[in-house]
């Protein structure tokens, strides 16, 4: 890619996984990566499988929960960069539990991450890309932000909340050449599943033989493969494609499902107690 087509790229979550793996799709093809994550030592990291990709690199860390934080990050690279072509809206994490045992301060701690997180991401660099002509938002939400799943209710409702406002967002922006696009991938294979209560399941659960996981770098392939066309969605497996077109025509056989799977999961869960 020459200068003159070199794209300027957000990324959150850049620490790790998805977000990881994208920005170093990125640097390979010739784009120049802001990397944002809290963890700034993780960053450096990172940052230095970029450069030596050959892609110019700037490290701002950033708490997406607080919307100065977000702010700063759009500002910091219009000031390196002179413009923001791609913000891949990435972090976020999961909860597990029953809908009705949830604690409610876990439960507004995730949706300042996950989604208000995304909307702040949004709100920052919308009106840049507007004014520049144009740009593209990828809003990482999740197959289970179509369909919710059991003992994932909590994590469910922010990724179904992600999904209404990129698609309200993708009609508005439109208009202006700002393609927004949701990203849903299936279970990917990355420290999302080390976080919290989640931890050590998925290790029971790939066991058990109930996820099959994808790879973070075959998500972030098609984020990069994207970027710049217009494309309202990106779900990422068969398998995925399969959850949401039953839950919009079959919701009840979807339901019997999702029954099977809660007690498939609460049995793998037992293994250990």
């Amino acid at each position: 890619m020459n200068e003159h087509s070199r794209k300027i790229v957000i990324v959150t979550g850049a620490s790790s996984g998805i977000g990881q793996q994208t920005a170093l799709a990125f640097a390979r093809r010739g784009d120049a990566v802001v990397l944002a994550a809290r963890r700034a030592e993780r960053l450096e990291t990172v940052a230095a499988g970029c450069r030596a990709a050959g892609a110019q690199t700037l490290i701002v860390p950033t708490d997406v929960a607080q919307r100065g934080q977000v702010q700063a990050l759009a500002d910091r690279t219009i000031e390196a960069f002179g413009r923001i072509d791609v913000l891949v809206n990435n972090a976020g994490y999961g909860m597990f539990g029953a809908a009705a045992d949830l604690d409610e301060a876990a439960l507004r701690r995730i949706f300042d991450v996950n989604f208000f997180g995304v909307w702040y991401g949004l709100a920052a660099v919308a009106p840049v890309m507007v004014r520049q002509g144009g740009g593209h938002i990828f809003n990482v939400s999740s197959v289970i932000g179509k369909r919710g799943t059991p003992l994932h209710g909590g994590y469910c409702a922010t990724k179904f909340a992600v999904s209404g406002l990129t698609e309200s967002a993708r009609v508005e922006l439109r208009p202006h050449r700002v393609w927004v696009t949701l990203v849903c991938p299936a279970l990917t294979a990355t420290a999302f599943f080390d976080a919290d209560t989640m931890t050590g399941r998925s290790g029971r659960m790939r066991r058990h033989g109930y996820y099959r996981f994808q790879t973070p770098q075959s998500v972030a392939a098609a984020i990069v493969r994207t970027a710049g066309r217009y494309r309202p969605q990106l779900v990422l497996t068969g398998g995925g494609k399969l959850l949401a077109l039953l839950a919009a025509i079959a919701p009840g056989l979807t339901d019997r499902m999702m029954e099977r799977y809660r007690r498939d999961l609460v049995e793998a869960m037992g293994e250990d107690r």
